[in-house]
């Protein structure tokens, strides 16, 4: 057994235990209690290497690494090792460790002098450290911006993603909507609120087209104030703002439309579409 049994408190020393065992006898060293004394702890578990083959013997070469945290005289019990030879016998090998003395730094109490605890310490800030910063409000930015666009464009009811509009006029982009809802007969099959809805949307997107207004996200009353500022005949205003208030009672305020209401939905606002239309052609006749 080699080892060193001087060393100073906290450090290692490493244990070679040299052992020569026959060809086909199994050698088995268990990793011992942890601590292997009161004082002293293994680090880590044994290893065991072959150093040679000599003459059908081999030659092992097994170490253990012990340390100490607590100055003072050891003395480290044996360390026990076991031989299975090939006709099932055990034999027992025991190690004798030794003794192991741990020192500690001596301190010259005569010169040495405490220092109290500096205090604490505030250093400037660098570039370095702003510039991960600045990329987060960079990028922070730039989600907004997307989000404001992406926004603006659906409100506008654009977006890059889908083909463009059909070249279709606008009243009659509404007229075939306007029929396509009543074909649907929502309002005879129990879904009024659905057949309001759409009716609306459909008013709503044609005053869109047909004026260059902004009518998304809007109330009735406020779609109603906007185009009452362009030329539209009193009677065609009455009857779309009756339409509008019906709908907003049927989609908000749980009314039950009565059959001849039902029935006068889509013709209303399908004279609504056809009396403005008209009116833009005399206008544009008229400026000819």
């Amino acid at each position: 057994m080699d080892q060193k049994d001087t060393l100073l408190i906290g450090d290692q020393t490493v244990l070679h235990f040299k052992t020569t065992v026959p060809k086909g006898t199994k050698f088995v060293f268990p990793a011992p209690e942890n601590p292997v004394t009161q004082g002293v702890e293994i680090v880590g578990k044994p290893q065991t290497d072959t150093i040679s083959n000599k003459d059908g013997n081999l030659e092992l070469d097994t170490r253990v690494t012990l340390t100490s945290f607590d100055s003072g005289s050891y003395v480290i019990p044996p360390f026990p090792a076991y031989l299975n030879r090939a006709d099932g016998s055990i034999d027992t090998v025991w190690y004798d460790a030794g003794k192991l003395e741990v020192t500690t730094i001596q301190i010259d109490t005569t010169t040495y002098k405490p220092f109290d605890i500096k205090g604490q310490q505030t250093y400037k800030y660098t570039v370095g450290e702003f510039l991960p910063w600045f990329g987060i409000l960079v990028a922070i930015a730039a989600l907004c911006y997307i989000l404001y666009k992406v926004i603006k464009n659906r409100r506008k009811m654009r977006s890059m993603f889908t083909k463009p509009e059909p070249d279709d006029p606008p009243h009659i982009l509404a007229l075939r909507d306007l029929e396509r809802i009543r074909a649907e007969k929502l309002w005879q099959n129990n879904q009024e609120k659905r057949y309001y809805t759409e009716i609306f949307d459909t008013i709503r997107i044609y005053l869109e087209r047909r004026y260059g207004i902004q009518t998304m996200e809007k109330t009735s009353a406020e779609i109603l104030d906007m185009i009452s500022e362009f030329k539209i005949e009193p009677k065609e205003y009455k009857e779309l703002e009756t339409l509008f208030t019906l709908s907003d009672l049927v989609k908000f305020a749980k009314y039950k439309a009565t059959q001849q209401e039902n029935e006068e939905a889509v013709p209303t606002a399908v004279r609504f579409v056809n009396a403005t239309f008209l009116q833009g052609m005399e206008d544009e006749k008229g400026r000819d």
